[in-house]
């Protein structure tokens, strides 16, 4: 093999000597350096942008007739932007790590497609192991991120965050424009998401409620109390009713406290051991809504999260139809309305529920089998005034009321006794 190579060689130079290799050019050789779908400019222009002769005869065994015209990567920079930014990538001033110098099958000259594949031969690329994947990651395309060469911003990042978030996620960046900003997102959006991969879907570092509970001193009140809103642990999590980045409602509500309950609560809901009545038909075909949902909406009454009470009360409230007449039995009604009407056998003043002096609430819930609110009154809307019942349960019995409104007081006929009036 050496024998013919020597061989060849002599063909060659004695080629050049008599002078009938002055026609050649490099490619005639070096054919394979531009068959390439994406060819390097100088490449295809001329080799000696980049190679100088040496001086020497070329070619001829071990003789190196040509050399690059300075070193990498100061040769590169002749044509391309030096580094003068504050990060730098530490593979910069080493080209072709990431570079074929003639032409490749890739855009920018890459070795590898898609780009993941380069930088996997550096960086740990484990993450993309996980579940749920940041799309240009997925993509391979960490240069959507990422500069390649430098930056000056940390970790070769395009932009600042979470402005490099928001040149995607532009719904995101409308969001904060609204009058309430969740403070994670006013910082960073890593505060809640992975940037690459994780196991919990919209990438976020942990799932919900359990990411929330990190800064909300929610966890412990909320698993140890008896009664909690299903909503809090259930599919979105807190983003059933909280927007995580921003809102125009107060406590980052995704609408208005009614609107937002009764996108639940407008249809019966069955839980395991009770029936939870349409509200939101209720308050439809009601006159009369009672003025806390109106006014600072159902929170005024219900807690949100969870409660020591059924039906997540902010306060006593009986489940019984007859139950002692104490104002601690009592204690939701009486957080807004006077306790007196209940205590107080007769009064001007107490109610308007009265026969002349005579306190009509107090006859109707005095002593240990008083009767509950709720045998009357609807406690979240109705057609009458006073939020007074068309149908109430009494037992398996759909008791009607009967109201009728006088001008000066008003009267009912119930299943319990015959039509009677209270005259003020």
């Amino acid at each position: 093999m050496k024998k013919l190579t020597i061989i060849l060689f002599s063909i060659i130079f004695s080629f050049s000597l008599s002078g009938q290799t002055e026609n050649l050019s490099c490619t005639d050789c070096h054919d394979t350096y531009i068959q390439h779908e994406v060819m390097h400019a100088v490449a295809a222009d001329d080799c000696e942008t980049c190679h100088m002769s040496t001086g020497s005869e070329h070619p001829q065994d071990g003789v190196k007739g040509f050399d690059l015209g300075d070193e990498m990567p100061a040769l590169c920079f002749m044509c391309h932007e030096e580094h003068t930014k504050e990060n730098v990538h530490a593979v910069s001033t080493e080209c072709l790590m990431c570079h074929s110098p003639h032409g490749s099958a890739n855009k920018s000259l890459l070795l590898s497609s898609p780009q993941s594949i380069l930088c996997a031969e550096c960086h740990d690329m484990s993450l993309v192991e996980k579940r749920v994947k940041h799309e240009p990651l997925a993509d391979g395309n960490c240069t959507s991120c990422h500069h390649p060469h430098q930056s000056d911003y940390s970790q070769l990042l395009k932009a600042e965050k979470p402005q490099l978030c928001f040149n995607c996620h532009v719904s995101v960046q409308m969001e904060t424009g609204l009058e309430n900003i969740h403070p994670p997102l006013d910082d960073e959006c890593a505060n809640c998401h992975n940037v690459h991969s994780t196991v919990d879907d919209k990438l976020l570092i942990q799932k919900m409620p359990d990411l929330c509970y990190n800064c909300h001193d929610m966890q412990t009140t909320i698993e140890e109390a008896p009664v909690d809103h299903k909503v809090v642990s259930d599919g979105k999590g807190c983003s059933n009713c909280h927007s995580p980045h921003a809102s125009d409602q107060r406590s980052f509500l995704l609408d208005t406290e009614k609107e937002l309950c009764l996108s639940c609560h407008s249809k019966t809901i069955e839980t395991e051991d009770k029936t939870l009545s349409n509200i939101g038909q209720t308050l439809k075909k009601g006159n009369y809504i009672h003025g806390v949902i109106e006014g600072d909406g159902c929170i005024v009454c219900h807690n949100p999260h969870s409660s020591d009470k059924s039906l997540l009360l902010n306060g006593a409230f009986p489940s019984e139809e007859y139950v002692a007449a104490t104002a601690e039995n009592f204690d939701i009604c009486f957080m807004c309305h006077d306790s007196q009407l209940m205590t107080v056998e007769f009064s001007e003043y107490t109610t308007n529920f009265r026969n002349g002096d005579q306190n009509m609430h107090y006859l109707h819930i005095n002593g240990n089998k008083g009767r509950n609110c709720n045998l009357c009154h609807n406690v979240h809307g109705s057609a009458y005034e006073h939020l007074i019942a068309d149908k109430v349960m009494f037992g398996k019995w759909e008791m009607p009321m009967e109201y009728k409104l006088l001008e000066n007081g008003g009267s009912c006929k119930t299943g319990c006794h015959a039509e009677k009036k209270y005259i003020r």
